[in-house]
């Protein structure tokens, strides 16, 4: 019986194993997103959707698919339309100079061109891609608005995706005036910089935390390879 069990056991994990760690972590944020969608749409939470490094676009689907599904007419559960908006370079990383020095992400291994992307999306009228620096958004010198890009609601979800410390306290900081209560925050990488909580995507948030006192997060759950997702609480 051991032998047998041994051999069953060897078997599924050696093509569970075999399974790209990408794919694992995708499948994982994709069941993450429709948790969060339902969530949304039980607490009848409106506003739009914000994904900060596109890439592949594989985020951005499943995010759409999570909308467009997430509601029950038994339970009186209703869908909520929600715009889709991602900003990316389509090009490279930038980072923040020293501090986001990573051995992995850099340079354009996983970025993919912008008419690649947009191609993918091209019939989906409720998904909006941005070809930008978000280091740039939030600068002194040129301050975009919301309405430079066509939103015109807050957010209810935003995803940062970017890995790297710079850009994404510039999401943070530009997208501080749109969110909400009930506004869920996802971070891709959180546990990335080998733990260290003074780089990469936790130092953004604590940063962005303490200098708007005003929010709150509360810890809503974690994902795939070291995805973590908090739901924003506004203090008056």
């Amino acid at each position: 019986m051991y032998k047998i069990t041994s051999l069953i056991v060897d078997l599924v994990l050696g093509i569970w194993q075999r399974v790209p760690g990408p794919v694992i972590h995708n499948l994982d944020k994709a069941r993450m997103l429709k948790k969060i969608m339902w969530h949304l749409n039980v607490d009848g939470v409106n506003g739009d959707y914000f994904e900060f490094g596109v890439a592949h676009g594989h985020s951005m689907r499943s995010a759409q698919q999570a909308v467009k599904h997430s509601h029950s007419n038994k339970l009186g559960v209703k869908q909520i339309q929600r715009q889709l908006y991602g900003f990316d370079t389509f090009d490279k990383f930038i980072g923040g100079g020293e501090i986001d020095a990573h051995p992995t992400w850099d340079g354009d291994a996983f970025n993919v061109p912008y008419h690649k992307v947009k191609a993918r999306f091209k019939t989906d009228t409720n998904i909006h891609l941005v070809k930008i620096d978000v280091n740039l958004l939030s600068a002194s010198e040129k301050r975009y608005e919301y309405a430079d890009f066509g939103i015109l609601n807050k957010a209810a979800v935003i995803l940062f995706d970017m890995d790297l410390f710079g850009p994404t306290l510039s999401a943070l900081t530009w997208m501080g005036g749109s969110i909400q209560q009930g506004t869920f925050l996802i971070f891709d990488e959180f546990f990335s910089f080998s733990g260290n909580s003074r780089k990469g995507e936790a130092r953004a948030l604590q940063q962005f935390l303490d200098s708007n006192p005003n929010i709150k997060v509360r810890d809503f759950g974690n994902y795939g390879a070291g995805g973590k997702v908090f739901v924003v609480d506004l203090v008056n």
